[in-house]
């Protein structure tokens, strides 16, 4: 049975950074909102659309890819921000169409260690900066996983291994 493996949480938490190491270690593939899907489709959204409309119209498309990927049997681990819970919902009823398992990976990472890794950043530039409006911005629209999205609370410092389990034993139905 395929897996959705949903990463969610603010800019500098360490989605894509736990995203890649379970790509690796569970060799499922990984798709990148901000790699991959936005960069292409954005173009694509109608002429003067908002931001919003524009997230919204990447989404869509995301949610088609990842329903191709799922309908073929491939399991995968999706890298975006996922900050709203509608946008989670959608995601877990696309698995649950293709008779995928879901499990949401939250990278719960307080604010000050997000400014660190952003002020790291700024020195090294090793990844797209994030302006402090736009962080300000995704920060108010975050709202955390509620109990019933049955959540895989994720915070700094984590051990790989425990959470490769946790995953794991999700993925199969424990």
């Amino acid at each position: 049975m395929p897996g959705l493996i949903a990463m969610c949480g603010l800019s500098f938490s360490g989605k894509s950074v736990l995203a890649q190491a379970l790509s690796r270690e569970l060799r499922i593939r990984l798709l990148s909102y901000d790699a991959e899907l936005y960069p292409v489709h954005s173009r694509g959204a109608p002429a003067g659309a908002s931001v919003a409309a524009r997230y919204d119209f990447v989404q869509g498309i995301a949610r088609r890819e990842i329903a191709a990927i799922l309908a073929g049997g491939e399991s995968l681990i999706y890298d975006d921000l996922l900050l709203g819970r509608e946008d989670r919902r959608k995601l877990a009823a696309v698995a649950e169409a293709h008779w995928a398992g879901f499990v949401l990976v939250y990278l719960d990472t307080p604010l000050p260690v997000i400014e660190e890794r952003r002020e790291a950043n700024s020195r090294t530039r090793a990844r797209t900066s994030v302006p402090d409006g736009k962080l300000r911005l995704d920060t108010s629209l975050l709202e955390p996983p509620e109990e019933d999205e049955r959540a895989i609370y994720v915070s700094p410092g984590y051990v790989l291994p425990e959470i490769l389990a946790e995953v794991s034993s999700r993925l199969a139905g424990r």
